[in-house]
């Protein structure tokens, strides 16, 4: 769906944007992040990913086929860059803050299982893969639910998770392993998957609404705000990225040049946004604290515009040919030729 595309180089942007507000705030000691709200992109890839995965998932190809998919999709490019960081924490340990190698801390990272830093983050080596961590979670819960249930893998895979969320208000204290993977966050794959629901048993929602489409992305940062005031934790931005998925479920898109364009952003939205604080950062160190509000516009718009075109590259030079060559058919093994004999012995 281009609109979905779209919607993932805009979540991915909303994080770029929040790392750059994050970078801005610790260089001018700003009490707050400018785009605080970008962070809510992690939650809309959340959604977005409970989504896809019950929407494209055949079960009758069983699990190996779904596990080679998703590891053609999300391994290559997260090891390559896992590899750059431990090469960086070798050969320049101060340019990274709070990695520090050891054998265990590789092997979970490229395992993706998430361990707890010294600054308290409970992330891999590579900080952004934590959300990889969630996603390969429950790319495992889901694809042993469509083993087990087949078409019923989405309920299975929604009681699966929110049974895990229930452990944790049971026991909120327990060790990092234990708080990671009973996250309130898993919430948000269960939204997708619902949403899921609705709209293939909808002719109304697939037909399309521009109006229902506007309206709800309207919608989305009002309830985001007004929920802040009163709900705590997970809740506001699990509804503001369910209302901005709703928005570009009922948007049919007329496939113009800019939309196309965009497109292409969305397939390269995975590298934006694992490289994007690796080419941000530079950009930060440049600032200096007496730097007009110009000039850091214009650094800052260079380093973005710089990053986008880090990623279009990563797209076209690394995740498209690692995934055509991980998902090529493989050639079945030949039987030996039988002779078909006509008459007796």
């Amino acid at each position: 769906m281009p609109s979905l595309q779209v919607l993932r180089f805009a979540a991915a942007f909303f994080v770029v944007l929040f790392h750059v507000g994050s970078g801005l705030q610790i260089q001018y000691q700003l009490t707050t992040n400018p785009f605080g709200l970008g962070a809510a992109g992690v939650d809309i890839f959340f959604v977005l990913s409970g989504f896809i995965i019950s929407y494209t998932t055949n079960p009758a190809r069983g699990f190996l086929d779904f596990a080679r998919r998703r590891v053609a999709r999300v391994v290559p490019l997260y090891w390559l860059l896992t590899l750059a960081v431990i090469i960086i924490a070798l050969a320049k340990p101060d340019l990274l803050n709070s990695t520090v190698l050891t054998q265990q801390a590789i092997i979970r990272s490229f395992l993706f299982v998430p361990y707890e830093k010294s600054n308290g983050a409970i992330q891999p080596l590579l900080f952004l893969g934590w959300t990889l961590c969630y996603e390969m979670f429950f790319y495992l819960i889901y694809g042993l639910c469509a083993l087990a249930s087949g078409r019923g893998a989405s309920w299975l895979a929604s009681g699966v998770l929110l049974f895990l969320v229930g452990l944790n208000s049971l026991w909120p204290d327990g060790p990092a392993e234990w708080r990671f993977y009973t996250s309130p966050i898993l919430v948000e794959f269960v939204l997708g998957m619902g949403l899921q629901e609705i709209f293939s048993g909808s002719d109304y929602f697939r037909n399309g609404s521009q109006l229902l489409a506007l309206m709800s992305i309207i919608c989305a940062p009002i309830a985001y705000f007004t929920a802040s005031l009163v709900l705590p934790g997970i809740v506001p931005p699990a509804i503001f990225s369910a209302l901005v998925v709703i928005g570009c479920l009922f948007w049919k898109v007329q496939k113009t040049r800019l939309i196309l364009a965009l497109v292409l952003l969305g397939d390269a939205s995975y590298s934006l946004y694992l490289v994007h604080p690796y080419t941000i950062q530079p950009a930060m160190k440049l600032l200096s604290k007496d730097a007009s509000l110009g000039l850091v516009f214009l650094l800052l718009c260079a380093a973005v515009i710089w990053t986008v075109a880090i990623s279009l590259a990563l797209y076209q030079l690394v995740e498209r040919p690692a995934q055509r060559f991980l998902l090529k058919p493989r050639p079945k093994a030949l039987l030996p030729a039988v002779e078909v004999s006509s008459g007796s012995d």
